[in-house]
């Protein structure tokens, strides 16, 4: 017999409440001659650790007198680092069992042995917390589908293959819902269980049975694999209460009958628990399942605040149970518990978790690092969140690895605090008790502001504003300090939106949301200077709104951005009719630094890969929406920062291209993606054998080449492609000629840019420009670009040319068309009629274009306007391009002048006055065109003397 006794223990380490313990458990292993033997084949170091963890996990102790085997396996699988190849010997001796009974035993043994080497790991501190939830949850899943398949095979004999109407097989689907769905299994957990077969039929064995009769067999038959307690133990307590209509409704459920059930009788606390739904057992079917019925149940497409309200319900109700129960130590449920982070997280989860597919995920520490924004959380709140749910979760680990059992509450034993404060490595119980609490409070303040520190004052309620008779709406409004002179206004503002449809068609709960908005608005509208045109707005985009529910419940959710909204609609009638036409962008309003920081084209690059990276390939409508989704945030972002004096109009039009060129440049990437999977990519060469890829670029003219791109302009381009030789197509299956595939390419292109979604369209797009015009090739080569730059351009199409800039595109190939460009305006210029070109040209768009009329002046294009300076400065640059190709840098009209007067073609002091003109002349285009779309008159007096001026510069120039 092996002599435990040359192993002494060294016990004094413990707590002196687990010393006497521990010794009554070491007689006890002293008389197991088996014990005796593996504690004698341990290693050193597990040696060393087998004090520590007997004494904190009286489950351990017992465990390896029951089964000294144990830890031999245990021993074998960490020396050896097998514990997986271990655990998958398991799975097949089960799946392969002779009985269902002889399958019952080895999932039980499994599971004994699993759980102390999890255990020991984990009191050890060979193990974070991370590691632990994986390890039980990786074991759970295993055993499951282990369990499963033994199930089906006990089956088979009597009843065969369930089968469809086609004679195939039918699959059922296990769901991990809960902390096994999101790989967070706690030692001694529960695990939630929904199970769904796909599809009706019948079996096709030798006793023919429905495939809803056999599903149910079958669940039943798993359940006791896992949950029947033997004289082995069980493997897993099973919990079945969360499918369709909990424990009345059927074990097994069809796809169909879960498809119906969600959209008619799903609750919101189903929608949190439904986040959680992972496959475990045919995965493969569920995405079909997923796709079309559980993901749109639980995912909004558009912001979904209204998750708040029907949380803070089901927080009420657990707080009542716990209040019953006194249940305030408890980690779960109590307050600060596991049970708010989860709260926190899946909240969020389902407020955006619709427009932002990162967050359609199970695992809480894996979603809470994607929560980082200001709309959201800040990065320390998700280091202090993360760091509490990791605190609370080793607590609830070291609670139930005392004796595997499932609890919650902290101990009030003393020994089994030391036993908790031993599994938490922390020197004693006060300590342990400070470290939860700490990280309790945590939680609770997180939870706490996230759930009620936006909620509007708890006073009762003074006033319906939506049904209340005037005389008591104009009492409240005279208490917020509105004037006599703006009551008749605001009052009939008011009567007529609540008359309007919004208000009528609204259910209770939108009613009462609502309510609190129009009291929060009125209350500060009435300090403004003139409150009527603010409220019309922001009425105007209520009304709008409609009956979403989601967008209200942002603005009562959230009074910052109620707050914001006011203030835009206060700012400018362009801003709120933005907001009006899509809603989406008062999710902006929830952060400040909407007012504070300058949009960039850095921050534009990030948020357009935020977006873009989440883009299914395969649909181009969804494509284009969140194309037209990040257009509609950056430029709203770029005009509240011009309405509010914060960027100089120069920098708007930079900020506005930006974002022109980084959606042209997805279009095209996108194109090319799509035009390659149908037919590979296009190679060139004068020998097949040694073959090039071919690359595509995009030049931009006009406002878009001469970063002047205003709110409304379209897009002028010329897209181009490098393919030359004797041999030039496609690589694809489906090979076709490289003219072909530019031919597709540039219509998949143009048609991205132009295709209405439902948030609009992205851009006009005008290819005019392009050589030959509308008779040209959709994407040219650029030696036929230039060669016909050089030899059968007009003096309008060097004009073009002129404002012309590589936008987008691979890198080499714009660079050889800025140098094609600088060629053919340096050499190709016809100087000696360029003057008589250019006026005829002017002439000819001021008499076909100009709105000029008495009183009235065309600030674009009547005389002595916008259009005269950009031509007088393009026949100076073309002019003079040749012997001044520096002239040539730059697209845009005002460097272009400054060009014209370093190298003293122009006086300085025109060329400035020019400069000054021409910015204050877009000044006025400018905001003239977020007020009255497509407006670009005004009236002629206070612009008679510059009018003149240009005029006479003009004269001068041209005669």
């Amino acid at each position: 017999m092996a002599d435990c006794t040359q192993i002494p223990p060294t016990a004094d380490s413990l707590p002196a409440l687990l010393r006497q313990p521990f010794a009554l458990w070491w007689e006890r292993a002293q008389s197991s001659e088996a014990l005796c033997r593996a504690i004698a084949q341990l290693s050193e170091e597990h040696r060393s650790e087998l004090v520590r963890v007997t004494a904190g996990s009286e489950f351990v102790a017992a465990m390896l007198i029951q089964d000294p085997g144990a830890l031999s396996w245990f021993e074998q699988c960490e020396v050896s680092g097998s514990a997986r190849s271990a655990g998958e010997d398991y799975a097949e001796r089960v799946r392969s069992a002779p009985s269902a009974a002889d399958a019952q035993r080895l999932l039980r043994e499994w599971r004994r042995r699993e759980m102390l080497r999890i255990a020991w790991r984990d009191i050890a501190g060979r193990a974070g917390v991370r590691e632990t939830l994986y390890a039980v949850s990786d074991f759970a899943d295993r055993a499951i589908c282990a369990a499963s398949e033994a199930a089906r095979q006990a089956l088979r004999l009597p009843f065969g293959e369930a089968r469809d109407a086609k004679g195939e097989s039918v699959p059922m689907i296990v769901l991990g819902m809960g902390k096994l769905g999101g790989r967070e299994l706690n030692f001694s957990s529960d695990i939630d269980l929904i199970l769904i077969y796909t599809t009706g039929g019948e079996t096709d064995g030798s006793r023919v049975i429905d495939n809803a009769e056999y599903f149910d067999r079958l669940g039943r038959e798993l359940i006791r694999m896992l949950d029947a307690r033997t004289a082995d133990g069980f493997v897993f307590r099973v919990d079945m209460r969360l499918r369709p209509f909990g424990d009345s409704g059927a074990l097994v459920v069809s796809a169909a009958a879960l498809e119906d059930y969600l959209q008619q009788h799903g609750r919101d606390w189903e929608r949190y628990a439904w986040i959680k739904a992972r496959p475990l057992v045919g995965a493969a079917a569920y995405e079909t399942v997923y796709t079309e019925c559980v993901r749109p149940f639980v995912y909004r497409r558009y912001l979904d605040f209204g998750v708040f309200d029907s949380l803070r319900e089901m927080k009420a109700l657990i707080e009542r149970e716990v209040s019953r129960h006194e249940l305030d130590q408890h980690l779960k449920l109590g307050k600060g518990g596991i049970r708010e982070i989860e709260f926190i997280v899946q909240s969020l989860q389902l407020v955006r978790g619709g427009s932002d597919r990162r967050l359609q995920q199970p695992q809480l520490l894996d979603v809470l690092p994607l929560l980082a924004d200001p709309k959201l959380l800040s990065p320390q709140d998700i280091e202090n969140l993360s760091e509490a749910y990791l605190t609370l979760r080793k607590a609830e680990n070291g609670l139930q690895m005392i004796r595997d059992q499932q609890t919650h509450s902290l101990p009030e034993d003393a020994a089994d605090r030391d036993r908790l404060a031993l599994a938490m490595n922390l020197s004693d119980w006060p300590s342990t008790s400070r470290h939860i609490e700490v990280a309790r409070g945590t939680v609770a303040a997180h939870f706490d502001a996230l759930l009620f520190g936006a909620r509007q004052s708890e006073r009762e309620e003074t006033v319906s504003w939506l049904k209340a008779d005037m005389a008591r709406i104009e009492t409240e409004l005279r208490r917020y300090g509105l004037g006599e002179a703006h009551m008749k206004g605001v009052c009939a503002a008011l009567a007529t939106f609540r008359e309007a449809g919004a208000a009528r068609r609204m259910d209770d709960s939108g009613r009462r949301r609502l309510n609190v908005i129009v009291e929060r608005l009125l209350a500060v509208a009435a300090g403004k200077a003139d409150p009527l045109p603010v409220l019309q707005r922001v009425f105007r985009v209520l009304e709008t709104i409609g009956t979403r529910a989601s967008y209200f419940a942002l603005l009562k959710e959230q009074p910052a951005a109620l707050d914001r909204l006011i203030e835009v609609c206060a700012i400018s009638g362009f801003l709120s009719r933005q907001i009006a036409e899509f809603p989406l962008l008062l999710d902006e309003l929830i952060d400040s630094k909407a007012f504070e920081e300058l949009p960039s084209r850095a921050a534009f690059v990030q948020q357009l890969a935020v977006r873009t990276e989440r883009l299914p390939a395969d649909d181009p409508e969804r494509q284009v929406e969140m194309l037209r989704q990040f257009q509609k945030v950056a430029v709203f972002g770029v005009a509240l920062a011009d309405l509010t004096g914060r960027l100089p109009l120069m920098r708007v039009s930079d900020r506005l291209t930006d974002i022109a060129e980084l959606i042209l440049q997805c279009c095209m990437d996108l194109g090319w993606q799509q035009m390659t999977q149908l037919y590979g990519v296009p190679y060139c060469g004068e020998d097949s054998g040694a073959l090039r890829p071919v690359t595509v670029a995009a030049a931009g003219y006009g406002k878009l080449g001469g970063l002047e791109l205003g709110y409304r302009s379209d897009l002028d381009i010329v897209f181009l492609h490098d393919s030359r030789g004797s041999v030039q197509v496609t690589n694809g299956e489906k090979s076709i000629d490289n003219g072909v595939f530019f031919l597709r390419l540039g219509q998949r292109i143009v048609h991205l840019l132009t295709m209405h979604s439902a948030a609009g369209r992205l851009y006009e797009v005008d290819m005019r420009l392009r050589p030959n015009g509308k008779g040209g090739f959709l994407i040219t080569g650029i030696d036929a670009f230039e060669r016909y730059q050089q030899a059968e351009a007009w003096t309008w199409e060097h004009q073009a040319l002129l404002r012309a800039r590589a936008v987008a595109g691979e890198g080499t190939l714009r660079a050889e068309f800025e140098a094609v460009r600088r060629r053919a305006l340096e050499n190709a210029v016809r100087r000696d009629t360029l003057r008589s070109d250019v006026a005829d040209m002017r002439l000819r768009m001021r008499k076909e274009l100009s709105k000029d009329a008495a009183g009235v002046f065309d600030i674009k294009q009547g005389a002595g306007g916008i259009a005269d300076i950009e031509f007088l400065v393009q026949f100076s640059v073309l002019l003079h391009s040749q012997s001044h190709p520096e002239l040539l840098t730059y697209t845009d009209n005002i460097r272009q002048l400054e060009g014209l007067a370093q190298v003293g073609v122009m006086p300085a002091a025109t060329a400035e006055w020019l400069t000054e003109t021409y910015i204050s002349y877009r000044t006025v285009l400018h905001h003239l065109s977020l007020e009255v779309e497509g407006e670009r008159v005004v009236e002629d007096a206070p612009f008679k003397a510059t009018r003149e001026r240009v005029k006479q510069i003009w004269r001068e120039t041209f005669g």
